[in-house]
């Protein structure tokens, strides 16, 4: 079995590769950028200082880009992120840059050489986990026909097999392996309590923490992977008695997570860092609808999978109590503290990515709930209708957001069934985004406004199309787009009224109009643009003016937009904000309102 599961997963690994194409040089993006940028800075710049990484992402990526993870410090750029990511990628890293070397490629650490490599240790680390939790799940009785099933499952019915395949620079198949072996050896140590397993947990958790500190939240589950209460009161027994073990394991996980604290030294010349800059939880307020079951990344809606655990834990609950209550308190600790994330979505994803680092744990419940299910035909019928339902939708969904079909942070209910089950071309990047989350404004910060009615000659904006009507929104002006008449009237910046200095700024739009003919504005664009002295571009940002297409002529309606721009430094001459309108049909604006607030350095 577990020869087939990994043929399996390599041929699903060539065929995506084949499929890629030239889109393989773009296999490192987005906040798999930041994990993987430690390799490239200490191995290919010989530095402890990101600003050559940050150079290079931005050498080639869009003029929105703006390096989120890094961070000034004491004068050099340093990484949000931990070292896991990359300290598991580098063995498939070298071999990359030895490849390199012996074919004479520049070994430049991004070259496609170096995008497949991290391809394949995604893959490699995934199946590596998949085959720990096959060994989990046989201590607890599973037979091998079962979890060979379930584990095929796990890959091909959850957001795992995006992270795996189309995403794999990312964290979660490396904290999905880490989090897998440290499952087994903790189960290990509960089943036969020795120092041998006690010091491999103790390594494998330490390396769970250096890939993501919040995976320390496997921690409660501790009782549950034990199985029972005998086993765990046993395991607890043992390190009171073996007080040595306990502390020589402890110097263990230090040991591995102390990596960080050692770059961070090395880096800066002190080894305790919050590399997470204005960036918190809001445990007041934790967004525990929206983590589950919103259509924004609900776990259930884009995983719905793991609808599994509901009947698993009442399952549970009737025949093995002591599994049912560590698992919820597990579970409830989980989510309140991962829904209390200051950005409780978790930016650009699909589903809910958070999660995917504890899919090992909760494939344990549904695998002895289908175990002691297998007895019933007709609910195994059921069962099994309803977990390939559950691929195949996972499998369309996968496609939809990797072809920007979903919108990639913005979904909503009307959104989710306007392209459900849809993938033709027309519907690829059709949604409107909402407005970019802050963690918190500072208090008393500088901002500054400007309000354009349309009434009057105001001296920041341009006049761009503006009419006499009976039917503006307020008073009896608009800016009517369409035509000859492409941009709309635009509030000009010119250097000496760029007075917010020395931290990035945020931008609050809000624009309403009116569409003449049925989606007139589905290809209008809100524009921020930053130019230099030269007028070229230092910074351009477009956002959809509609949140969907739909008829919705002859009524007024609002477009709201809140997003972050760089620092207005000497560089920056000057500022436009304006409406772009891309095709022929005419639509119609007013009272167009735009403020920028100061921000700490976010």
């Amino acid at each position: 079995m577990r020869t087939i599961l990994v043929g399996i997963i390599i041929l699903i690994f060539i065929t995506i590769q084949l499929m890629r194409g030239g889109a393989a040089r773009y296999i490192i993006e987005g906040d798999g950028s930041g994990y993987y940028a430690y390799l490239t800075t200490v191995f290919v710049y010989k530095s402890t200082d990101f600003n050559q990484a940050y150079n290079y992402e931005k050498s080639w990526r869009g003029l929105d880009y703006m390096a989120h993870y890094f961070h000034p410090y004491e004068g050099i750029l340093i990484n949000k992120y931990f070292l896991g990511t990359s300290l598991l990628i580098l063995p498939f890293f070298m071999m990359a840059m030895l490849f390199c070397l012996v074919s004479g490629i520049p070994p430049d650490g991004y070259n496609f050489i170096f995008q497949y490599a991290v391809a394949m240790a995604a893959t490699f680390y995934t199946l590596a986990g998949l085959l720990f939790l096959n060994r989990t799940l046989r201590t607890f009785g599973v037979d091998k026909v079962l979890v060979f099933i379930l584990l095929l499952v796990l890959m091909l019915g959850t957001n795992l097999f995006y992270y795996t395949f189309l995403h794999p620079s990312m964290s979660h198949a490396y904290s999905f392996f880490a989090i897998s072996v440290f499952i087994f050896c903790t189960r290990s140590f509960f089943l036969n309590p020795s120092g041998k397993w006690l010091y491999l947990a103790a390594i494998s958790l330490g390396l769970v923490m250096l890939i993501r500190p919040t995976n320390l939240l496997i921690l409660p589950a501790i009782p549950f992977i034990a199985g029972s209460k005998a086993l765990f009161i046993k395991g607890i027994g043992f390190v009171f008695q073996r007080k040595i073990s306990f502390i020589a394991a402890f110097i263990l996980l230090l040991t591995v997570f102390g990596l960080q604290w050692l770059f961070n030294f090395v880096q800066t010349g002190t080894p305790f860092i919050w590399s997470y800059n204005y960036e918190g939880f809001n445990f007041l307020k934790p967004e525990f609808l929206g983590f589950l079951i919103s259509y924004r990344k609900g776990f259930f809606i884009y995983t719905p999978l793991f609808l599994l655990l509901l009947p698993a834990l009442g399952w549970l609950f009737l025949n093995d109590k002591f599994k049912f209550y560590s698992f919820t308190v597990f579970f409830v600790v989980l989510v309140y503290v991962l829904s209390s994330w200051w950005n409780w979505f978790f930016g650009d994803s699909f589903g809910m990515r958070a999660l995917i680092d504890y899919y090992p744990l909760f494939l344990i419940p549904v695998a002895l709930f289908l175990k002691g299910l297998s007895a019933s035909r007709k609910w195994s019928f059921a069962v099994a209708a309803f977990i390939a339902g559950a691929l195949t939708l996972n499998l369309i969904q996968s496609y939809q957001y990797h072809m920007r079909i979903l919108h990639p942070d913005s979904m909503t209910s009307e959104k989710y069934w306007y392209v459900f089950l849809k993938t033709g071309e027309q519907y690829k990047s059709i949604f409107g985004g909402f407005s970019e989350p802050v963690y918190n404004f500072p208090d008393g910060s500088e901002e500054i406004s400007f309000i354009n009615d349309f009434e009057y000659s105001y001296p920041e904006w341009s006049q761009d199309g503006i009419q006499q009507t009976q039917q503006a929104w307020s008073g009896s002006k608009i800016a009517r787009m369409g035509g000859a008449v492409i941009y709309s009237p635009t509030l000009v910046l010119d250097s000496p009224k760029l007075v917010l200095k020395g931290h990035p700024v945020y931008a609050d739009v809000s624009v309403m109009y009116r569409e003449i003919r049925p989606d007139a504005a589905n290809d209008a664009l809100l524009v921020y643009a930053a130019t230099d002295r030269t007028n070229s571009l230092l910074f351009y940002k477009t956002f959809k003016l509609k949140q969907l297409p739909g008829d919705m002529t002859n009524g007024w309606h609002k477009a709201e937009f809140g997003f972050k721009v760089p620092e207005w430094n000497e560089n920056v001459q000057q500022v436009k904000v304006y409406v772009w309108q891309r095709g022929e049909s005419g639509f119609e604006l007013d009272d167009f309102n735009i403020r920028f607030t100061l921000l700490d350095n976010q």
